[in-house]
Parts: C-alpha cells; structure tokens; sequence
C-alpha cells in the first residue's frame, strides 16, 4: 500500500482522538516505547499512563480554544523498512475558517505491529525539555523558527519515562 497514505491514516486517527479527548484510542495508536523528540530533548516513554498528561494538555489546549479543526496533512513518507515508514507532515489548527496558530512541520515514525500502523517516534518543534509538555509549549511552537526536514538536526539522548 503507499506510504503517504498509511502515514495520513495514522496521523487521521490521531488527530481525531486529541481533538475528542479520547485518549484510548489515541494511546492504541502508540507503538511502546515511543521515542518523542523537541528540539531540545529526547525523551524514550515506556508505557501510554507516560503520555497522558501530555495528551491532555494539547487536547485541554485545543478544546480551551474552541478548536473545530486540528488537521496535519502529510507531504512525504516512505518506507524505512517493510514494517516502518518515516514521513513529516503539517499541522494545521482552525477555529471554523481562521488559523490560530500558524502552521508547523513535524516528522514521525509508524511500524506495523499486530497489524495496525501505530506511532513509534516523533520530533516536534517544541522547546521543552521537559515531560509533560504544556500549552504553552504547544502555543510557541513555531516562535523557534520551523525544524529543518526532512532528516532535522541530530537530538540528544533519550531520557526514559
């Protein structure tokens, strides 16, 4: 199947849960230990219960802001391997017609396990080094200037959640 559109699902079925709250399904679309990446720090979570508050913020942020759209629209991806594709993507945050924010580039990861395509690494703009990230890190995302892509400058290690 293409890349690009297995990688769009995936990114679909996210954006749909943060944008509900629905953090089951978000969390089942997480391949364990995930690898989530700033621009300013590294950090490897072990087990979804690690990303809860993290997925509350953005979800708490987008529904505080009355969000109708949360969109992130990929541009390439391609398979790493058989079971992996690596692609980067644009999200897009609307209130009806109007952006809130403007529109950031983020590269992620997806592996097939079990059947199902499910996030393993992701690298966002963000300055934090720090877990959870807040709204605050969401809502300054692009003030850093955008990441290089699609390869994005080397990171630190990883921290363990």
């Amino acid at each position: 199947m293409n890349p690009l559109t297995l990688y769009q699902e995936a990114l679909d079925t996210v954006s749909t849960a943060t944008l509900k709250g629905d953090f089951a399904a978000y969390s089942a679309m997480i391949d364990f230990p995930y690898l989530l990446c700033t621009r300013t720090e590294n950090f490897l979570v072990s087990q979804p219960e690690d990303l809860l508050s993290t997925f509350s913020n953005l979800s708490g942020a987008l529904a505080d802001y009355g969000v109708t759209d949360y969109i992130r629209l990929a541009h390439e991806a391609d398979y790493a391997r058989l079971d992996r594709i690596d692609g980067w993507h644009t999200t897009h945050i609307l209130v009806g017609d109007q952006r809130i924010i403007a529109p950031w580039a983020a590269r992620q990861s997806v592996v097939r396990r079990d059947g199902i395509w499910r996030f393993s690494e992701a690298h966002y703009p963000f300055l934090a080094d720090t877990l959870p990230l807040t709204s605050r890190d969401f809502l300054t995302a692009l003030r850093s200037g955008p990441p290089p892509l699609p390869g994005m400058a080397a990171q630190p290690a990883a921290k363990v959640r």
